[in-house]
């Protein structure tokens, strides 16, 4: 799995700006790849996310957007379903990089307070810290990936004033349900999860999963 240096996103951003005026008032920017850029700088990103501000909108009219404005430089990986809810292609920049681009219909709709103008390309909306920081723990509970465990220790660490928001987060999910998640993390499975990530420190997410075991604990 290849690494994105910030230069390319920040490049890809900038040329999104500029061709594809639909996709930027539609939609904002989500993901890592936002809050690593903007914000924490823990890590290189691997692509770019965005979610439909609306929810349930379709996404069908911004990936003929997307193959207009880069004619030839835009290839699809995978096209909307029959409901529009999401597609990803693959955006050859004039530097000769690329970039996959992952567009999808949120399912709630998105309120202002949980979006934030991005610093780094002028126009575009981004997800707050915040608002990444509870998505990251209602992903513990709905998903098996070890780097939302690095993520939340990544923003608890730049910003420790979220912690008791981030706790109450937490009990806002099923107890039984997390804790059975985080003890299926073994050391020996967070090491085999994270290997496809350079650059990634398995220590943090070994630590965030006792934290929040340790958070339980006291919840119950």
């Amino acid at each position: 799995m290849s690494t994105l240096k910030d230069d390319t996103i920040i490049q890809a951003l900038l040329l999104l700006a500029q061709r594809c005026p639909r996709l930027i008032r539609q939609c904002y920017w989500a993901g890592t790849s936002s809050i690593a850029v903007e914000e924490l700088h823990h890590r290189e990103s691997f692509d770019l996310d965005f979610h439909t501000r609306a929810a349930h909108e379709k996404t069908t009219p911004l990936l003929m957007e997307l193959q207009a404005a880069f004619p030839g430089a835009f290839t699809v990986l995978q096209s909307p379903d029959e409901y529009g809810s999401g597609f990803q292609g693959l955006l050859s920049l004039p530097s000769g990089e690329e970039i996959t681009i992952e567009v999808l219909s949120n399912y709630e709709t998105a309120s202002d307070l949980d979006l934030e103008d991005a610093r780094t390309a002028p126009g575009i909306k981004r997800v707050t810290l915040t608002r990444y920081l509870e998505d990251k723990i209602q992903c513990v509970a709905e998903r098996s990936e070890a780097r939302d465990l690095v993520e939340i220790m990544a923003v608890l660490k730049h910003a420790p004033a979220l912690e008791s928001m981030a706790r109450q987060a937490l009990s806002d999910q099923d107890a039984l349900l997390v804790t059975e998640r985080l003890t299926g993390w073994t050391d020996d499975a967070i090491e085999a999860d994270l290997a496809a990530y350079r650059g990634v420190d398995s220590r943090a997410a070994k630590q965030c999963r006792d934290m929040l075991l340790a958070w339980l604990k006291e919840l119950a």
